[in-house]
C-alpha cells in the first residue's frame, strides 16, 4: 500500500476515535479582506492584506510551481511581542520558503499583527504593545485574512488550498492550532445532497509543524487549542530543544495531547527531542537549518503534499 493511501486510512482511524463535534475555540467567523496584487511567479512578492478589523498583516508570497495541484506552506514567527528577545519576522522564513517552493510548494511567510512589518504607523508606540487580545486576534482575524488570500489562489488555479500545512514557531504554533481548529469546525455548504459532493469551507488545515511551542499563550488556551487539534485528522509535529527545561517541559506535555498510540500513527504525531541549544526559529537558521528543512519537507510529503486530494472548485452551487 503506498504512503499517501496509508494516511488517508490513518485519517479515517482518527475519525473514528475522535468526537465528532469539534471545540469551537473562537467567536464567529469573521471576514478578511485582501488588498494585495496578484501574484507573480518570482522568489517571492510582498503583499499586504487586511485582517476583519483592517489591521494590516504583511506577507510574502513564494508562489508555486505545480499550478493547480502546488500544495500550500503557510510560515509563521513567533508571536512574543515585539520587544521580546531575539525577536524575529517573517524574513527569517526566507531560506525555508525556497526550500518548500522548489519542492513545489506555494508558500506565503506571514508577520502576524504587531510583529515585523505588521505595526501600525503611530506615534504613540504604547498602541503596538502586545495584549491577550492580539493572539485570539491573530487566529481569528490575521490568518483569515492570509486563507483568504489563498481561496483566491486556489480559483485562479495557482495551488491547492485543500492541502494547506503550517510552520509555527514559539506561540504561534498555538495561534496555529487554534486557527486549525476554527477552520475544521466550519462545515461544508449544504449544495449537494452527499456529504463528499458538497463544497467545503474549511477543513483544509492537514498538517503542523511546531518549533519550540510555548504552553502558556495569553489570550488562547494552550491545553484546550491541543485538545481539540489532537481529535481532528491533521498531522502535527513537535520539534523542542532538550537543552532548555521549560521549553521541553512544554512540549512534552503538549504532544500528550496530540498522540495516538499505534505504529500506524508514528509519523503522523511525532515529537522531536533535540540535544542542541536552539529554539525557535533557531531551529530555521545558522548549521541546524538544513537539518530542520529536511525534516519538515520529509514530514509535509508523508502527510500534505502525498494526500489524494485533487483540486476542485471552491465556489458553491448555491451562489
Amino acid at each position: 500500500m503506498s504512503d499517501t493511501r496509508s494516511f488517508q486510512n490513518v485519517q479515517r482511524k482518527i475519525r473514528t476515535i475522535v468526537p465528532a463535534v469539534v471545540l469551537c475555540l473562537l467567536s464567529s467567523e469573521v471576514l478578511a479582506q485582501n488588498t494585495g496584487s496578484a501574484a507573480k511567479k518570482t522568489p517571492g512578492e510582498d503583499m499586504v492584506l487586511r485582517a476583519g478589523d483592517g489591521f494590516p498583516i504583511h506577507i510574502t508570497y513564494f508562489a508555486g510551481n505545480g499550478g493547480k495541484e502546488s500544495p500550500v506552506a503557510v510560515l509563521l514567527p513567533s508571536t512574543e511581542g515585539p520587544d521580546a528577545a531575539n525577536a524575529r519576522n517573517r524574513r527569517a522564513w526566507q531560506d525555508t520558503a525556497l526550500a518548500l517552493q522548489k519542492d513545489g510548494y506555494a508558500v506565503v511567510t506571514v508577520d502576524l499583527r504587531k510583529h515585523g512589518d505588521s505595526i501600525p504607523d503611530v506615534e504613540d508606540k504604547s498602541a503596538i504593545k502586545l495584549l491577550p487580545t492580539d493572539h485570539t486576534a491573530m487566529a481569528a482575524l490575521d490568518l483569515e485574512a492570509v486563507k483568504s488570500f489563498l481561496m483566491e489562489q486556489h480559483q485562479a488555479e495557482q495551488l491547492n488550498v485543500r492541502k494547506m500545512g503550517i510552520v509555527a514557531a514559539g506561540s504561534s504554533c498555538i495561534v496555529a492550532s487554534a486557527f486549525a481548529v476554527e477552520d475544521w469546525a466550519k462545515k461544508p455548504y449544504k449544495d449537494a445532497p452527499l456529504l463528499a459532493q458538497q463544497t467545503p469551507r474549511g477543513q483544509d488545515v492537514r498538517a503542523i509543524v511546531m518549533l519550540s511551542p510555548k504552553g502558556n499563550v495569553k489570550g488562547l488556551n494552550s491545553a484546550r487549542a491541543m485538545k481539540a487539534l489532537g481529535a481532528l485528522p491533521v498531522a502535527a509535529y513537535i520539534l523542542a530543544s532538550t537543552q532548555d527545561k521549560a521549553e521541553i517541559r512544554d512540549a512534552d506535555k503538549l504532544f500528550k495531547s496530540l498522540e495516538l498510540k499505534g505504529e500506524e500513527f508514528d509519523e503522523v504525531r511525532k515529537i522531536t527531542r533535540a540535544p542542541i541549544a536552539q529554539s525557535a526559529e533557531q531551529f530555521i537558521e545558522g548549521k541546524e537549518a538544513e537539518t530542520t528543512i529536511r525534516l519538515i519537507k520529509e514530514f509535509f510529503k508523508k502527510n500534505l503534499k502525498e494526500l489524494e486530494e485533487p483540486w476542485r472548485s471552491r465556489k458553491s452551487r448555491l451562489f
